[in-house]
């Protein structure tokens, strides 16, 4: 089984504009709302893939309540964990074009120690063997950075296997209980290793890089430079295809889903990339954060090229 973590998850409210302006009144042509959070949207990735997930997130208030109902209509097993304080909204302000957007995000509530026991009570309950646990996100307010190392290292002893897909501090630490992958950026792969890194390829002629990670597999996503996948043996570079992007938010999380879906079922390195890869690309051409059919997933698959 694969398990979803959103420790912070928001609800999603999209704003269509004809042009971005700063100083002025803009007045929405649409309005969209989705119910997110990076685990959530992995979940989501993974049900229009067919594959089952279980989704956990903090869920508190009357936002809470309605993303509570959205999610359960989403194609997956969820799970609320309830907390005192209100989910946060965060707010995407995109042109009609889809050239520009700006997105605010709530901090979020603050969670307690006692909310935070229902994590590590599930992960004792759940975690063996064969499992898969995509820990993904910001952290809520007051807690411990160190957090997702902790729910990492109970995940390991009891058998089962770590995503990982956050940045700052909480990356840093986490990385210390060697998931199974992480997917950091050329800017926090560059802060791991104190060196700038500028390109994918910089990397494939310096996989020592790499090792900084402790993981089994990094993944970096770089834009127009295509996406990376190391196995510590090998790495591949795949170019996505060329598209219309609607909004990149949420593309990201798409392409987690993709690759745990891979490493989940075991596919070929390259193939594993490229899965990650279509379901980002497919994801970046949705309205909102809606995330793509299998079937726009599978053709976009069969057009990313790798070397």
């Amino acid at each position: 089984m694969i398990y979803t973590f959103t420790l912070n998850p928001a609800l999603d409210k999209q704003l269509s504009v004809p042009e971005i302006r700063f100083n002025d009144v803009l007045i929405a042509e649409n309005i969209q709302l989705d119910f997110g959070g990076k685990g959530f949207n992995v979940s989501r990735m993974l049900a229009e893939l067919e594959e089952p997930s279980i989704a956990l997130g903090f869920l508190g208030g009357q936002t809470g309540k309605t993303m509570q109902e959205g999610l359960s209509k989403q194609g997956f097993e969820l799970l609320a964990l309830p907390i005192a304080g209100e989910t946060r909204t965060n707010i995407t302000v995109v042109s009609s074009t889809g050239e520009k957007h700006i997105k605010i995000n709530e901090k979020g509530p603050t969670v307690t120690e006692n909310e935070l026991q229902l994590v590590f009570d599930f992960i004792a309950k759940n975690a063996k063997a064969g499992t898969l646990w995509v820990l993904a996100g910001s952290l809520p307010p007051g807690l411990d950075f160190r957090v997702y190392q902790k729910m990492s290292e109970q995940i390991k002893v009891l058998g089962g296997n770590v995503v990982l897909d956050t940045s700052g501090k909480a990356l840093e630490a986490a990385l210390q209980a060697k998931p199974k992958l992480v997917k950091p950026n050329l800017f926090e792969l560059s802060q791991l290793t104190d060196r700038e890194i500028r390109t994918l390829i910089e990397i494939k002629q310096n996989p020592q890089i790499l090792a900084a990670t402790g993981a089994e597999f990094v993944a970096i996503s770089a834009g127009e430079q295509g996406a990376l996948l190391s196995n510590g043996e090998r790495i591949v570079i795949c170019q996505a295809p060329k598209i219309q992007e609607a909004n990149p938010i949420g593309a990201g999380d798409a392409m987690v889903a993709g690759l745990t879906y891979a490493l989940y079922h075991k596919l070929e390195l390259e193939e594993t990339l490229k899965l990650g890869v279509a379901c980002g690309t497919a994801a970046a051409m949705q309205s909102g954060t809606k995330m793509p059919k299998r079937e726009l997933v599978e053709e976009l698959r069969q057009q990313v090229q790798c070397f």
